[in-house]
């Protein structure tokens, strides 16, 4: 087992060496093998460099159920180096046809990666929504993380 170990930590070591790796990387969260994504999403929480890079795949995956957690742990391993206008941006542009759902799921994730700039506009996208659903996820979710943001 530790032989197998280290020759995955070299193949990651090969794999960010790579000029192409963010295109290497997009091919594999893009793939419908499970095996791909979840390489990819393992090598970017290792190694969150690109997350940025790929931040619309990332939160797209985010709101999906199978792939929430390993896409938001490699969102949260580069937190700092993603610009707040960019979060803002992609989160709205996930949720152009977005549900409830979806809102809070963005939402929470926001708050966990504390990208207060992208809540607000989430936030703000849901409170001006015709759909009541989606409003009543703004005035619950403002209700009850009023102490969070700054």
């Amino acid at each position: 087992m530790v032989t197998a170990e280290q020759e995955v930590a070299r193949r990651r070591a090969e794999v960010n060496q790579l000029p192409s790796r963010v295109d290497f990387l997009t091919k594999a969260l893009s793939s419908s093998s499970a095996w791909d994504r979840s390489a990819a999403l393992d090598f970017l929480r290792l190694f969150p460099e690109d997350v940025p890079k790929l931040l619309d795949l990332l939160v797209d995956l985010s709101l999906s159920a199978g792939w929430a957690l390993p896409a938001r742990e490699a969102i949260r391993a580069a937190r700092k180096e993603i610009d707040a206008s960019q979060f803002a941006r992609v989160a709205l542009e996930c949720l152009s046809d977005g549900e409830a759902e979806d809102y809070l799921g963005l939402a929470h994730l926001l708050v966990e990666v504390e990208a207060w700039e992208a809540l607000s506009a989430v936030i703000g996208k849901a409170a001006a929504s015709s759909d009541p659903e989606i409003r009543e996820v703004s005035r619950s979710f403002t209700e009850s993380h009023v102490d969070i943001s700054p």
